[in-house]
């Protein structure tokens, strides 16, 4: 007999689906809870956490921003006349999606490429991309000339082209002179930010503050109404007046280039100061550059060579070439420092100027291990200090500096200011380069005493000799002489620094003495000036040994005029001379100087002085 099934019934089966109903309303109803919650979650981030973002992108979307320029203050020198001055310019950028006919047509876009190319001198492909690009602004051109302007909106008005093309007002710096101290001047980029030199040093001066113009749009990105405008003016930048002198930088220049060119030098360098405010009335290096065209390859002077360069390569030759050598190069400058020896010597009572005998050069001086020779082949015999400065006797230097000591000398190189910075309100200025006081032995004493084996700028030089032609003040340099706010015309002077007293006013007097009997009987006779009291000095530096044929030797000279109530000091500089060719200051830099100061004189207010010769 087979086992009776049970049959469901009806409603456990009706019980069994209103569960599984539930279930599924459950999941539905958290997953609909969940969702809610979530939609709730990004609202509060939205409102309270990245409000403020959505809010920024939303006026970005509503507003339109246009930069206005500020004008660049002008560059002048001490007398007024224009160094550097904005001009007034145009950019062209395009709106490529909203360019249109008058009739509210788009515009083909190779008739615009076409136009444009031709009007600018551009390349067609890459014009034509530009017109294609999705970008909603696109900048055609820089710097555009008002005659090429000129020729665009009549370009467009013979299109009948009316909207999408932007010309908007800039400024380009142009530079009067050209090369006139351009390495000093420096240059600006396309964003007439200061790249170099005096615009960049004082590029927060002379640069001002861009204004704004923001408009409100509508849908479709036009603007609604004049009246939402808000206007904020640009702060134009302050005009500055430098201390050079354009007709003493321009007498400087040539002369100083036809030194280069006529002894093959690889560079050269001149500066001219007064001792009495600090003032560079001066400062000059060839070779130059064209300030209007600083890229250009041709003042390099690498000709052929340029195009086989890396790009690397030819930065650096360019970068080079930009420097102010005379305040960010480091060098030796050789016997012109026996001047700052001499005035140690005489301050501390070591030394007097006249007294005879007191040194001795038998050709050469034995120090530590080592023969350190005169760089005279003639044997000087018995010498004062001032017989020593005339010939310019490193024997007799050597002795001096063994009685100073180094110590002592330190204690006044640091007076003079060599171990700081200075005339950086020139350029970025590197320190100089002594050996640490400890690590100073005989070898390294002797010769420092004559100006060899460590380095300064010539900046530091020329300072260091008119602190000793003032009569014994370490003043700081200055180029800027005043700044004047273009938007009121107020003047501001900037004043001179006096740091620090050197050296007493009677020893300054003997060396400045010391330094006219070099130009009357010594190694400066070269530098003497009919009419004029001259003093000056020398110096030759030669490179180590194993870096003759990549530095060469430094020939320099630096000159003081009047020798009482100094106004002038002037330093020659060539660099990179062989040893296979005339190096000795004193004969390739005195003439320099002679010729400067012959035609800078005249121009100053030092009245003629008969120099007894």
């Amino acid at each position: 007999m087979r086992p009776i099934k049970k049959k469901k019934s009806k409603v456990d089966k009706l019980k069994k689906e209103k569960a599984v109903s539930n279930i599924m309303m459950i999941i539905i109803g958290g997953l609909i809870t969940l969702a809610f919650l979530a939609v709730i979650i990004n609202l509060t981030i939205i409102i309270f956490v990245r409000g403020n973002e959505f809010k920024k992108k939303a006026y970005a979307q509503q507003t339109k921003s246009q930069i206005i320029s500020s004008n660049r203050g002008t560059i002048y020198d001490k007398n007024g006349e224009i160094l550097a001055v904005s001009v007034s310019v145009d950019t062209i950028s395009i709106n490529p999606d909203k360019i249109k006919y008058e009739n509210g047509k788009n515009v083909d876009k190779e008739l615009l490429a076409k136009g444009f190319s031709e009007i600018f001198g551009l390349d067609y492909e890459e014009t034509l991309e530009k017109f294609k690009s999705k970008s909603s602004v696109v900048v055609i051109a820089r710097k555009v000339e008002a005659d090429k302007v000129n020729q665009l909106k009549q370009w467009m008005s013979d299109n009948k082209i009316t909207t999408g093309i932007n010309i908007d007002e800039d400024f380009k710096r142009y530079y009067p002179n050209g090369t006139l101290a351009s390495t000093l001047i420096g240059f600006c980029g396309t964003d007439n930010t200061g790249l170099t030199g005096i615009e960049s040093r004082w590029n927060n001066t002379l640069v001002g503050t861009s204004g704004v113009l923001t408009a409100t749009l509508d849908v479709h990105g036009d603007s609604i109404s004049d009246e939402d405008e808000e206007y904020i003016a640009p702060e134009n930048g302050s005009n500055i007046y430098l201390t050079i002198d354009t007709n003493i930088q321009g007498i400087v220049e040539k002369h100083l280039k036809e030194a280069v060119q006529n002894n093959n030098a690889g560079y050269g360098g001149a500066i001219i100061m007064n001792p009495q405010n600090g003032e560079i009335l001066a400062m000059a290096n060839y070779p130059d550059y064209d300030l209007n065209d600083p890229q250009n390859p041709v003042y390099t002077g690498l000709g052929d060579q340029w195009d086989t360069l890396t790009p690397e390569q030819k930065n650096d030759a360019r970068y080079k070439l930009w420097a102010n050598k005379n305040v960010s190069y480091l060098y030796e400058p050789g016997s012109t420092f026996k001047t700052v020896i001499s005035s140690i010597g005489l301050e501390e009572g070591i030394v007097e100027t006249d007294t005879e005998g007191e040194f001795y050069c038998g050709r050469f001086y034995h120090v530590g291990d080592k023969d350190i020779y005169c760089w005279s082949p003639i044997n000087h015999g018995h010498l004062s200090l001032r017989g020593a400065l005339e010939k310019s006797c490193n024997p007799c230097f050597m002795q001096l500096g063994q009685k100073i000591g180094a110590r002592t000398m330190y204690k006044y190189f640091d007076a003079y200011g060599f171990f700081d910075s200075v005339g950086s309100d020139i350029a970025a200025t590197p320190k100089s380069s002594f050996s640490k006081l400890e690590e100073v032995g005989p070898v390294e004493l002797a010769t420092m005493s004559f100006g060899q084996r460590f380095s300064i700028t010539p900046l530091q030089m020329v300072t260091a000799v008119s602190t000793i032609a003032n009569g014994g003040t370490l003043i700081e340099p200055k180029i800027v002489g005043q700044i004047e706010n273009t938007d009121n015309g107020s003047i501001t002077t900037v004043e001179t620094k006096k740091v620090r007293k050197v050296i007493s006013e009677d020893t300054a007097n003997k060396v400045k003495d010391m330094m006219h009997s070099v130009v009357e009987e010594g190694t400066g006779q070269t530098a003497k000036i009919q009419g004029y009291e001259i003093g000056g000095k020398s110096g030759t530096s030669e490179p180590i040994e194993s870096r003759k044929d990549i530095d060469g030797y430094t020939a320099s000279f630096v000159a003081i005029s009047p020798i009482e109530n100094t106004k002038v000091v002037c330093l020659v500089m060539l660099f990179n001379l062989t040893e296979y060719q005339e190096h000795q200051g004193g004969t390739v830099c005195g003439p320099v100087a002679k010729q400067i100061l012959s035609e800078v004189l005249p121009h100053t207010d030092i009245a003629g002085e008969t120099s007894g010769s």
